[in-house]
């Protein structure tokens, strides 16, 4: 790029696939800034000035705020703890989705057997049998060593339907591309407030993997990879 060029507005919004508006928005709220030349009032942007709204692009794609970016820019946070908060914070959003799922399964479940969901007595969070331990721990192995099949008659039609083979295969790869070499199964924990829950903590060299397993009716209803830190368990 040349050092002495100014780039008008329109020309970054194609260069880097955004909108005016939002680079309008961005220098209100003092992420970015910009320059003006002359008697138009047309905002334009130096070399420095665009690297700097590419970067404000890829935090915002990360998911994090205008205000955890502020910070960052007033250095009052790093950007390892930035990211580390947004993910904790998907982490949390995805516990209370299993939660809103685990209460429509227990919903539909009452349905079912024609009780009224309208008196409270119909839901409950069944204690995890001895069975089901012993399943989520076959699953656990067979998800380890890649053994779609041996999974899969664990899991309830509905999950089956919901993710094909295929799909988990595509997700499994990809969840333990940035693992590095497995260590040990670190933990096993049964969820004090919803007992159908079992959660697998497996150590990797690099990074942990959380396994969440959710029963209903003996069989798995609920999956989900993700991660943990393995330097604060």
């Amino acid at each position: 790029m040349n050092q002495n060029r100014l780039y008008d507005i329109t020309e970054v919004c194609t260069m880097l696939g955004t909108t005016s508006r939002t680079l309008r928005f961005y220098e209100e709220k003092g992420l970015i800034q910009s320059t003006t030349e002359g008697i138009s009032s047309r905002r334009k942007y130096t070399d420095d000035q665009l690297f700097h709204i590419k970067n404000v692009l890829i935090l915002r794609a990360l998911g994090l705020s205008i205000r955890s970016i502020v910070e960052l820019q007033n250095q009052e946070t790093d950007l390892k703890n930035a990211v580390l908060s947004k993910r904790a914070e998907i982490y949390a959003h995805i516990d209370s989705r299993i939660q809103e799922i685990n209460l429509i399964n227990e919903a539909l479940s009452a349905i079912e057997s024609g009780k009224d969901i309208f008196n409270h007595d119909w839901q409950h969070s069944p204690e995890v049998k001895s069975n089901e331990k012993e399943i989520a721990r076959i699953c656990t192995d067979a998800i380890l060593l890649n053994d779609s099949d041996t999974l899969y008659r664990y899991l309830s039609p509905r999950l089956a339907e919901y993710m094909p083979k295929d799909v988990f295969t595509t997700v499994r790869k990809d969840t333990m591309f940035p693992l590095g070499s497995f260590v040990e199964i670190d933990k096993t924990v049964i969820d004090e407030k919803y007992k159908n829950q079992i959660f697998y903590f497996i150590k990797f060299s690099k990074l942990g993997l959380k396994i969440t397993f959710v029963f209903h009716g003996g069989q798995i209803d609920g999956l989900w990879l993700g991660y943990y830190d393995i330097k604060t368990r």
